[in-house]
């Protein structure tokens, strides 16, 4: 009910706000500050760069607690670009790259749901956020695209010689 509560937001052209270079700033301080914990493996700080809505904040904070457990992962904010705000939401494009040292698991389900919300995409991958103002402060509240592999450009340049 939620994810079709903020896609009706998203589809209401009479909400929206202009974009601007403070908010943009203040989204990718908030994506950064997301990586900047997964990074430390801060379970804390990772669940307060969330939004109070967020569904399925459980499941995922204990899917985080276990790659945190299981793996060593590097995140890397590449480009955060600001695409639309409808106060108190806003959405972004996300370019990250993450570094995994161990893929391993058993668990076939954990695995699909790790892949799905970025804690695990692998490479250097695009999809689009939202997130949620709370209390003055931008917090992540839910991909909602696909996340697509894309290259980096030396290894594309590489590819075409």
């Amino acid at each position: 009910m939620k994810t079709i509560l903020l896609l009706l937001v998203f589809l209401t052209p009479v909400l929206a706000a202009p974009v601007d270079n403070q908010t943009e700033q203040l989204i990718n301080a908030a994506m950064q500050y997301n990586f900047d914990a997964c990074n430390r493996e801060n379970i804390g700080d990772v669940m307060d760069s969330c939004a109070d809505e967020m569904p399925d904040r459980e499941k995922f904070q204990k899917e985080t607690e276990s790659i945190f457990k299981e793996k060593d992962i590097h995140y890397s904010l590449v480009e955060c670009e600001l695409l639309q705000v409808r106060l108190p939401y806003a959405k972004a494009r996300i370019v990250q790259d993450t570094l995994v040292l161990d893929r391993k698991t058993n668990d076939v389900n954990a695995a699909e749901y790790r892949n799905s919300s970025a804690l695990l995409p692998g490479e250097r991958v695009e999809y689009l956020n939202t997130f949620k103002k709370e209390k003055g402060k931008w917090k992540l509240l839910l991909i909602v695209s696909e996340m697509r592999v894309i290259k980096k450009e030396k290894q594309a340049e590489a590819e075409n010689e």
